[in-house]
């Protein structure tokens, strides 16, 4: 009886010996897992990604040329001379290949009306609050 309760006893003791703490660990490196797993992962989501881009890698973009943006340049820059000279109470236009624009000032009212050239079709902007300095009335 006595070998019975000793084999007993181990069979009871021996797992609970075997066991310890349970660590978890991330297997992905972007959560703190091991970095050479990253390869791996990357690759099997790239062999289970059906998805091809339309048209190329370009997505239809084309870059402007440079005379492209020297010429938004030197608009942006004349455009900004117009509305610097709107304080003052001077009326101003600008006519490019792709619009016209006037620019007015009349007793705090600023109405700008832009003409698209192509169609036409013309959209007045209208600003309240405009005052003119005094220096050149």
């Amino acid at each position: 009886m006595r070998i019975a309760c000793t084999v007993a006893l181990l069979a009871f003791i021996t797992p609970a010996s075997w066991a310890g703490n349970m660590v978890f660990q991330f297997v992905n490196p972007n959560f703190g897992g091991n970095p050479n797993n990253g390869a791996f992962l990357l690759n099997e989501a790239q062999a289970q990604n059906s998805y091809k881009a339309p048209g190329g890698d370009d997505f239809g973009y084309t870059a402007p040329s440079a005379l492209d943006n020297f010429t938004s340049a030197i608009q942006s820059q004349l455009l900004s001379g117009l509305l610097g000279n709107v304080a003052t109470g001077k009326p101003g236009r600008l006519v490019t290949n792709d619009f016209i624009v006037d620019i007015q000032n009349s007793n705090g009212l600023l109405t700008l009306n832009v003409t698209d050239r192509s169609t036409g079709k013309t959209s007045t902007i209208q600003v309240s609050g405009v005052t003119q300095t005094a220096s050149d009335q």
